[in-house]
């Protein structure tokens, strides 16, 4: 950890590193993202003013809210929350959103023009950001019509040093596999490597 702290260190302009003056976002991006994979994004939207402006949201807080978003009964009033979890922004901008989908199962299978299935669990809308959804069934969970059952995650960038596809998939990926380990999802729902994407 401390070569990764060390290597993630420049970018802000009053010289502070980033994991000293946004100590809750890096240590969430880390934690959803990987060290490595973050080292890169740092590298791709490098100046002297990287910041990260989301929320500081720690994993728990966010494996809480879910959690008990999966638990309660459905609000048709409020809806389920959006979780802002990393968002880093330079020479170019990298935002990560996570939330129960609102849409259900039936309707991601049955709705080929925008979704198609990446394995038995996933499914992806590939228009820029890509959207990720997969079954994680959370022990307890509220019954009723509006079961909270799909996960949705939300990956978006605007820097033109994202050369490839590929990175934004891993990120993407990573992150679904991160939130399945937190939230021990019961189904145990495979996240592949490869998420079909058109290249």
């Amino acid at each position: 950890m401390a070569v990764s702290a060390l290597t993630f260190s420049t970018g802000c302009a009053d010289g502070q590193s980033l994991s000293e003056k946004y100590p809750t976002q890096w240590t969430t991006c880390n934690a959803l993202f990987g060290a490595k994979n973050m080292e890169s994004l740092r590298d791709m939207l490098d100046s002297d003013d990287l910041k990260f402006s989301n929320p500081t949201l720690s994993v728990d807080q966010v494996k809480e809210g879910l959690t008990k978003e999966a638990i309660v009964p459905y609000d048709k009033r409020k809806g389920f929350d959006t979780y802002d979890v990393c968002t880093l922004s330079g020479n170019g901008t990298f935002d990560a959103t996570v939330r129960w989908s609102a849409d259900t199962l039936k309707a991601v299978q049955t709705y080929t023009d925008r979704w198609h299935r990446a394995s038995a669990d996933v499914y992806v809308s590939e228009a820029s950001p890509i959207h990720l959804v997969f079954r994680c069934e959370i022990k307890g969970a509220a019954s009723g019509p509006h079961v909270q059952v799909l996960l949705e995650v939300r990956t978006w960038e605007s820097s033109t040093n994202f050369s490839t596809i590929d990175f934004h998939q891993k990120l993407s990926v990573n992150l679904a596999r991160t939130l399945r380990d937190e939230l021990a999802c019961t189904n145990k729902p495979n996240i592949p490597d490869d998420l079909q994407l058109s290249k």
